[in-house]
């Protein structure tokens, strides 16, 4: 959709307009338009997109879509007025994806999406030119913008799906179908919303399999457990997984064991990898199981493992004054939290925990937070906690935990307690913002 007359991308909302420069751009953050680019003025839960079309035009941007409700003046910009500016959006990101020619890949699940979603893309760049979702681009929102403002030809186009709500991730389909769908493992996570619990989780996050065009999908053995999953969309399905993990390995279509410090899959040669962590090396087999389904040969996968590393903000190491810091601070659920857990580097001095609560676990939530502050009492020396639920990790730890409700004093509680030889792992929702512990 990038440099296409203005005038054309109103046309297909059904507006007339006579602008003819290109949209070099399409923004729905007002500190992100850039020059020439189309803003689009949606409604926010702290604030409405259309108070900020005078910071737009000051950066030199070309037009903004707004709703036809609008009054107010243009600050100079070209104004297209629509019904919906959020389907706006959906019908320029489908009609973005429809002028395309790529193989597409969807990546979904509760844990793992966006590590996988590179793991992938990487493995399949040693045969393809490959296109990729920025960052976690994989909302209602995020996802239309990266149609939007893709740019050249490619072979294959992977893209994570994300959702919050009950059919979201058919929506994404329906603007973007894959011909081949990855869904990762199924965990609590955003729970409040998904009154059947896990089996409502796995059957939303089934709705990847659901469109015509997607012809074949790749699934963990544990998503594997929910028929939602095996069965959808009738297509056929891959099952990977650790061999420790299936109740039956014939079950199974690409089985991985560890090989001294390598890895193995079925009949491959023993793969190196640059990190340890099981859920890491199982991301690295989920995107394997997609590469061979997309004609890899284990020497391809192999020759481009060594190339894969942990995403930022996803169980990334980072060494700093002798203290080991394992941050892993983009979300947590208890699947997720229990993972980094069991993952953790051994430390030669103490083991610290800083962790946030969990978000969107509805009623279950204090049942969570109890059974991960005792959990973590098995792997943590220390333990410090933000959020208001987070006080049920507290709680339930048996040794020395303390809650607290500014950042700011749990980083002056944090570098007070951390010595060198001691590993601290920094895991919570990207609400709390915990990355900035590290920050200077």
């Amino acid at each position: 959709m990038k440099n296409k007359p203005l005038k054309e991308i109103a046309h297909i909302l059904n507006i007339r307009i006579e602008q003819s420069k290109p949209a070099l751009q399409f923004a729905i953050d007002s500190r992100k338009i850039e020059r020439q680019g189309v803003f689009f003025a949606l409604p926010g839960a702290k604030a409405d997109g259309h108070f900020f079309l005078k910071e737009v035009a000051e950066k030199g941007a070309l037009g903004a879509i707004v709703s036809k409700h609008y009054s107010g003046p243009s600050f100079g910009l070209e104004l297209i007025k629509v019904p919906d500016v959020f389907q706006a959006l959906h019908t320029l990101a489908k009609t973005a994806f429809n002028e395309r020619k790529e193989k597409v890949i969807g990546v979904t699940g509760s844990m793992g999406k966006t590590t996988s979603k590179e793991f992938v893309a990487t493995l399949l760049a040693a045969k393809y030119r490959v296109a990729k979702s920025p960052d976690s681009y994989n909302s209602q929102l995020t996802l239309p913008l990266t149609l939007l403002n893709l740019e050249g030809e490619y072979d294959v186009l992977v893209l994570e799906m994300a959702m919050s709500n009950p059919g979201e991730i058919k929506t994404l389909v329906s603007i973007a179908p894959p011909d081949l769908a990855l869904l990762t493992r199924i965990a609590p996570a955003g729970m409040t919303d998904f009154r059947g619990g896990l089996e409502a989780i796995a059957h939303a996050k089934a709705e990847i399999f659901s469109h015509p065009r997607t012809r074949f999908g790749v699934i963990s053995c544990q998503a594997a457990k929910f028929k939602q999953v095996l069965y959808g969309g009738g297509v056929p399905k891959w099952i990977y997984g650790w061999k420790k993990d299936f109740e039956d390995p014939k079950m199974g279509d690409f089985i991985m064991e560890e090989s001294g410090e390598d890895v193995v899959i079925n009949d491959s040669p023993p793969i190196a990898l640059g990190f340890e962590a099981r859920h890491l090396r199982e991301n690295f087999l989920a995107a394997a199981t997609v590469a061979k389904a997309m004609g890899l040969t284990w020497s391809e996968i192999r020759q481009q493992a060594p190339l894969l590393k942990p995403f930022k903000h996803r169980f990334e190491k980072i060494e700093r004054d002798g203290i080991t810091f394992i941050q892993d601070c983009y979300n947590a659920n208890p699947e997720s939290i229990l993972a980094a857990l069991k993952n953790l580097p051994k430390a030669k001095g103490k083991t610290i925990g800083v962790l946030g609560a969990m978000p969107d676990l509805g009623d279950q939530s204090a049942h969570f937070h109890l059974q991960v502050g005792n959990v973590a009492s098995e792997y943590l020396d220390r333990l410090l906690c933000i959020g208001e639920d987070a006080k049920n990790y507290a709680a339930s730890f048996a040794k020395d935990a303390k809650h607290f409700s500014q950042l700011a004093e749990i980083k002056k509680e944090l570098f007070a307690l951390a010595e060198p030889g001691d590993v601290v792992l920094i895991k919570g929702g990207n609400g709390f913002k915990l990355w900035q512990l590290l920050e200077e």
